[in-house]
């Protein structure tokens, strides 16, 4: 008999966009890599549950993987219904629950509902994150700049945190109370698993990432110069903030330098996002440093689009006050460019200071503008750095060593063979 898998996931997952009907994103695109190796493992049986835009429960056999889109429900669609829950777990009878998350009540519902063995994968520890969530920005210097928008915009991030990221540590604190079995990929949330549940059993997989990204290789004649590419705008843990004091300081020795940020155009915002939260706080602050025409927006990008937008900038630059492990970090370290990384989370788990990345305090634009103009100003340094980073990430996202660490979790958990 097989062993049977349900995977609980919190974002619709591209390869089964078509055939449940759902808008294509470009989100999830590890976990499509992770599932799709699994389901090809000979005595394993695959399902895949994700929370969707749907009305209705919808599920769907692709490739060998049974879909589930269950109707998002709750505070922000961040919940599931207990009936689809039930309707899910009846059909599918897993063996082993696999959930995604500990930061979304929908993982939580699963958890409750299936009374069999449970592991929970941990993505961003929001209890961890939550002392970071603003990213070190305070109204005290916006006031003194008599910045009234950003002064406004940093309302809505103290709103939004209040009213919508503190009420959700608890139920994270309560997800965590149910798993028997924890498992991550950084020094840092084995850390946090412990505060939250010490009782649970630890298991170490790393992500395979998207394989556009072991397809490319960076090279320092063919990058813009003096281009940095940073990964994430959308809220100021993120550190974009940081990123534009240091580039500041950068174009003072390299005037053509600038920002490259994937992700949503803050130009694009709707209604209230204009004028409220880190966004809006952004603009402002562009407006007033005078970088308009040094900080790039790309929009949202696809793996090829952004494996080519990375691997074409001089640097990426990590800027995040609190990460678990950016998966932007380890894509541009497969790609073998220099990296610059805060001291942040998970962050010093995937390379070494000096050796595979350059590493600052995070939240220290100095720190930052000074480890950058060190690769700008060494192609030597640029091409080692970005050699060894290639080398290290090879190894920790190398597809096949990732699925036996996960195939040996699900052995321990289940006490027999999964898979050959």
């Amino acid at each position: 008999m097989p062993v049977r898998i349900l995977w609980a996931v919190n974002v619709p997952l591209p390869a089964a966009s078509d055939a449940l009907g759902l808008p294509r994103t470009p989100f999830g695109g590890w976990l499509s890599t992770m599932t799709q190796g699994l389901a090809q493992v000979p005595g394993v049986r695959l399902g895949v549950a994700m929370r969707a835009p749907v009305g209705e429960l919808r599920m769907a056999d692709v490739n060998g993987i049974r879909y589930y889109a269950l109707p998002e429900s709750g505070r922000g669609g961040l919940d599931a219904r207990d009936g689809d829950c039930a309707r899910v777990l009846a059909d599918f009878q897993p063996d082993l629950l696999h959930a995604e998350g500990s930061e979304m009540a929908y993982t939580r519902r699963l958890l409750q509902a299936w009374q069999g063995p449970r592991l929970l994968s941990l993505q961003g520890v929001i209890n961890g994150i939550e002392p970071h969530y603003l990213g070190g920005l305070a109204f005290g210097p916006m006031l003194a700049a008599g910045r009234w928008r950003q002064v406004l915009a940093m309302a809505g991030m103290v709103a939004n945190k209040r009213l919508r990221f503190v009420p959700r540590l608890r139920g994270e604190r309560d997800t965590l109370a149910l798993a028997g079995h924890v498992m991550g990929r950084t020094p840092w949330d084995r850390a946090q698993a412990w505060a939250l549940n010490p009782s649970a059993h630890y298991h170490h997989c790393a992500r395979t990432l998207r394989p556009a990204f072991s397809s490319r290789r960076w090279g320092v004649d063919a990058c813009e110069r003096h281009a940095i590419f940073l990964g994430n705008s959308a809220v100021a843990l993120k550190g974009v903030h940081v990123a534009l004091d240091a580039l500041v300081l950068l174009r003072r020795q390299f005037p053509a330098a600038r920002l490259v940020i994937a992700g949503p155009r803050p130009d694009d915002s709707r209604g209230l996002r204009r004028i409220l939260g880190y966004q809006a706080y952004l603009l402002d602050r562009i407006a007033q440093l005078g970088l308009q025409a040094a900080v790039e927006f790309t929009g949202p990008l696809d793996a090829d689009a952004m494996a080519g937008r990375m691997a074409g900038c001089h640097a990426y630059a990590m800027a995040s006050l609190i990460e678990n492990s950016p998966n932007t970090l380890g894509e541009a370290m497969l790609l073998g460019m220099p990296c610059v990384s805060g001291h942040a989370g998970g962050a010093p788990g995937m390379a070494r200071d000096e050796e595979e990345a350059l590493f600052f305090r995070a939240g220290d634009a100095v720190g930052l503008a000074w480890r950058l103009q060190r690769i700008f100003a060494s192609d030597e340094l640029a091409v080692d750095l970005g050699r060894a980073a290639h080398a290290r990430a090879t190894a920790t996202h190398d597809p096949e060593r990732n699925l036996r660490d996960l195939l040996t979790a699900y052995r321990t958990i289940l006490g027999r063979e999964v898979g050959p």
